[in-house]
């Protein structure tokens, strides 16, 4: 209505009358249908009254046919087959009956032996349908459609059995017939031009057409005789065999006791005819509608252009003078007279004070523009990130400097959902906070993260208002770098402060372990010494060798204290990672739950490493126990994988205490699993000595690892979330040369050594036990307590050939000792004692050429393998 409504009154007034007359042709067309509907029923009932017609016809012929069989089944002659009788009667019969075209009589074994009409050959009639259903049935039977054998000539004929006193069938008389007849029973009738006539036997074989001569005795087209096969009579339109499009009847033609028609009957008149009957009036109609709508048109243009146009002009007219400038046009005098002059008045009012608005308005638009253009500068000049958005989360304007810090062109955030560009894990937040601003009206200040064009994120902090409606002023700058280095900090900081921790629980977990070293050697060496000396026999022996089992048990938990302090590594050799896993699978699958699927992935030509297989094997068999417990019951994995890796001080910086830890090439060892995972408080403990998730764990596992891998030199990183697994990637500093594996050389119980050795031990248990072990191999023994001492009786005593000196004591400690006696003998042979590890007492004592080391608590046969190479 709108768009009706904005065209010219010309043309609106040419529409109505048009719909007018749409209006008026409708109706007439309407009415044109409905008789056209009606010409088409009428049609219809004539064409199906012309079948019906033939239909009667057809019937009280084949009646006629029927009584004239049976009365000549009671013929003597035909009884005693008298043939020329017989031809006699069936001639003249011919004669009285010209729809008929022949009669004859035929034997059961299918031969003609009496005909009408002369026969100058034999003819069998066995296989023609009448004469078949006839002696099967034992009544009147119809045919199909033949060229007769007689005439030559196009024939449906009948058959009558003949019965003898038996009642069997003696012979078939036949009737047959041409159905030419039907030409004059169309043309006695009234029809339209062309009507057609088809009859058709129960085949579809066309037996006669008044305007298809040429398709008689062809089949019809099978979706037109496929039509006639519902009910007894029907109508439709559809094209003829011609092509000809006709309004079709049929009607089905039945003998008494037959199931199945033996003749259709259609007709059909063509709808071009049942057409132009009813175009005729149309066209009269509309020729007059036409005339009516033309007049109509001319005087209502002459009225509108009179009576409104010419003053609608004039209006038009002034109104273009006034968007042009001039307001001094005035139209009251060019439009007076009705409504349109009051129009005319109120224009001119108008055009009177528009000329006072104008200059108002251009005063106020002056003042504006000049406010606007300072706002400009000053939002596209700032160097803070400005934007206005609404609460859609759409940006509608963006100042330059958001360019700049996020790398993107502005073309491309305007009109951006802002949400689409905030990090994943601030979006609920961002949303949450675009709601509190809705709901109190501004924002102090709040931090998130923006995607950068370069796929990093950047740290935004915001100050934004909403003074009304849905508009959002926002100011705010790029916080990235402020975020960084005060994340930085506080992660240094919680570095140094659990490094610190850590570095107090080390030394105290390996001074423990020391002391704890130096009680076990007097425990497990009087045992030893004990089981060597006592009866085998006595009862005792079962006591004192639980005191050893009990005593070695205890230093293994020295040893995983000396582990976490960083001091636990042993035998130091350059091995093969890869090998040392393939060694330790089963010893690995059968430490895991059955639950859980153990996937092993070694990369090829891995460097050697230089580290202790032992405490290796430790820290892996730790790792793998632990994801085992973190899987449980539930069905799992756990996999290990091995590659190389150059690390630079950025990637250093994800390891568990990453202090010291030099750039270059690492071995990693991957331990990841699908288990429960960590959350963080978890995750910040997981090392700490004596802390465990596990109801019968001493929490010594994961420490000992991580001292392990500090006392290599190495790094742990960890990754791990609750319900998503964990996984502790190991780096082992490459190797730079290849060493030799030393093979332990077994000691002898039964080895002897001679000669003075001087024991230094300020413990008196160690040396009273040392003493003990060191007689039982044969050598002359001094003792001291201290260094000082210890000094004093080797200058003393000139045949002192070894020296076995603790490390750790007070006054004068081993080291120095050891600097004082080469002083006075530089070639003295001699073997530190310490309940430090080896690796740790030689890189203390480096370069002082020591003879031997021997790790407390030590048993007799580790004392002989010490001290046999120099004694």
């Amino acid at each position: 209505m709108d768009r009706f409504l904005s065209l010219n009154l010309r043309t609106q007034m040419m529409i109505m009358i048009l719909l007018m007359a749409i209006g008026s042709m409708g109706i007439i067309l309407y009415s044109a249908q409905r008789q056209r509907e009606a010409d088409f029923r009428e049609a219809a009932h004539l064409s199906l009254n012309l079948a019906t017609a033939v239909h009667n016809d057809q019937k009280v012929l084949l009646s006629g046919a029927e009584q004239l069989l049976a009365t000549l089944s009671y013929v003597e002659a035909v009884r005693l087959r008298d043939v020329p009788e017989v031809n006699r009667i069936l001639a003249g019969l011919l004669k009285k009956s010209p729809q008929i075209s022949n009669l004859l009589i035929i034997a059961p074994d299918g031969n003609v032996w009496a005909s009408a009409l002369p026969i100058h050959k034999p003819i069998k009639a066995a296989e023609r349908r009448f004469f078949q259903a006839a002696l099967r049935s034992g009544r009147f039977s119809s045919g199909e459609y033949t060229i007769g054998k007689v005439l030559s000539k196009p024939t449906l004929s009948f058959g009558y059995p003949i019965l003898d006193q038996q009642g069997k069938v003696q012979d078939v008389a036949v009737a047959a017939f041409t159905l030419a007849n039907y030409d004059t029973l169309l043309t006695s009738r009234n029809l339209p031009p062309n009507t057609s006539l088809l009859l058709l036997d129960h085949e579809g074989t066309i037996l006669y057409g008044n305007k298809a001569r040429e398709l008689v005795g062809k089949k019809d087209r099978p979706d037109l005789f496929a039509s006639m096969k519902e009910g007894e009579q029907g109508t439709f339109i559809a094209r003829n065999n011609s092509g000809i499009k006709k309004v079709t009847a049929y009607r089905k033609v039945y003998l008494k006791g037959e199931s199945e028609p033996y003749m259709y009957v259609r007709t059909g008149i063509d709808e071009e005819w049942v057409v132009k009957k009813t175009s005729l009036p149309l066209m009269m109609n509309i020729a007059v509608m036409g005339a009516i709508v033309l007049l109509t048109a001319l005087m209502a243009l002459y009225i509108s252009k009179r009576a409104i146009l010419d003053k609608v002009r004039a209006l038009r007219v002034a109104a273009q003078k006034i968007s042009a400038g001039d307001l001094t046009v005035r139209v009251n005098h060019c439009v007076a007279g009705g409504e349109l002059g009051e129009l005319g008045t109120a224009f001119d009012g108008m055009a009177q004070q528009l000329s006072v608005d104008i200059e108002r308005r251009k005063r106020a638009e002056a003042e504006a523009l000049a406010k606007g253009e300072e706002l400009d500068r000053y939002f596209n000049n700032s160097l803070d990130l400005l934007c206005i958005a609404d609460t859609g989360g759409r940006f509608r304007r963006l100042n330059p400097a958001w360019e700049t810090a996020l790398g993107f062109p502005l073309e491309r955030l305007v009109g951006q959902n802002f949400l689409d560009l905030v990090h994943p894990d601030d979006v609920s937040a961002t949303a949450d906070a675009v709601a509190t601003l809705e709901r109190r009206g501004d924002i102090q200040s709040f931090t998130n993260r923006f995607l950068h064009a370069d796929g990093s994120y950047r740290s935004i902090e915001w100050h934004s208002v909403r003074p009304d409606g849905n508009i959002i002023y926002g100011t705010a700058r790029d916080v990235t770098e402020k975020v960084k280095a005060e994340e930085e900090k506080l992660q240094l900081e919680r570095q140094l402060l659990h490094a610190q921790k850590l570095e107090s629980l080390g030394v105290l977990a390996g001074g423990i372990a020391h002391d704890f070293n130096n009680i076990l050697m007097a425990i497990m060496g009087n045992a030893e010494l004990a089981l060597m000396r006592i009866n085998k026999e006595s009862p005792a022996v079962d006591n004192l060798q639980k005191i050893e089992q009990a005593s070695t048990r205890a230093a293994d938990l020295a040893r995983q204290m000396l582990a976490y302090s960083g001091k636990g590594k042993f035998v130091v050799e350059n091995i093969d990672l890869n090998r040392l896993l393939q060694e330790m699978l089963h010893m690995l699958e059968v430490s895991i739950s059955k639950r859980a699927l153990l996937k092993i992935d070694l990369h090829p030509s891995l460097p050697q490493m230089e580290a202790d297989a032992t405490q290796i094997r430790q820290v892996v068999m730790n790792l793998v126990i632990n994801a085992s417990e973190a899987i449980g019951d539930d069905n799992g994995f756990i996999s290990i994988k091995t590659s190389s890796l150059k690390c630079d001080r950025s990637y250093l910086k994800k390891a568990w205490l990453e202090v010291d830890v030099p750039e270059g090439e690492y071995i990693c060892l991957d331990v990841s699993d699908n288990g429960c995972g960590m959350d963080s408080a978890t995750r910040n403990r997981i090392f700490d000595p004596f802390f465990t998730t596990k109801f019968t764990g001493r929490g010594l596992g994961m420490a000992a690892a991580l001292g392990i891998v500090r006392g290599h030199r190495g790094a742990i990183i960890v990754d791990s979330e609750p319900r998503r697994g964990s996984s502790f990637r190991v780096l082992f500093p490459a190797a730079d040369s290849t060493a030799d594996i030393c093979e332990a050389v077994s000691s002898q119980e039964s080895w002897k050594g001679s000669g003075t050795l001087l024991l230094v031990d300020d413990e008196d248990a160690v040396r009273g036990i040392a003493s003990e072990m060191l007689q039982q191999l044969g050598f002359n023994l001094l003792t001291a307590s201290d260094g000082r001492t210890a000094i004093e009786l080797f200058a003393a005593n000139p045949q002192v050939g070894i020296v076995l000196l603790d490390l750790t004591m007070p006054h004068m400690d081993g080291e120095r000792c050891l600097v004082e006696l080469q002083k006075i003998r530089p070639d003295v042979k001699v073997v530190m004692s310490s309940g430090y590890t080896e690796y740790e007492v030689t890189r203390k004592l480096s370069g002082k050429q020591l003879a031997g080391f021997i790790q407390k608590p030590y048993r007799l046969n580790a004392l002989v393998e010490a001290l046999r190479p120099i004694a």
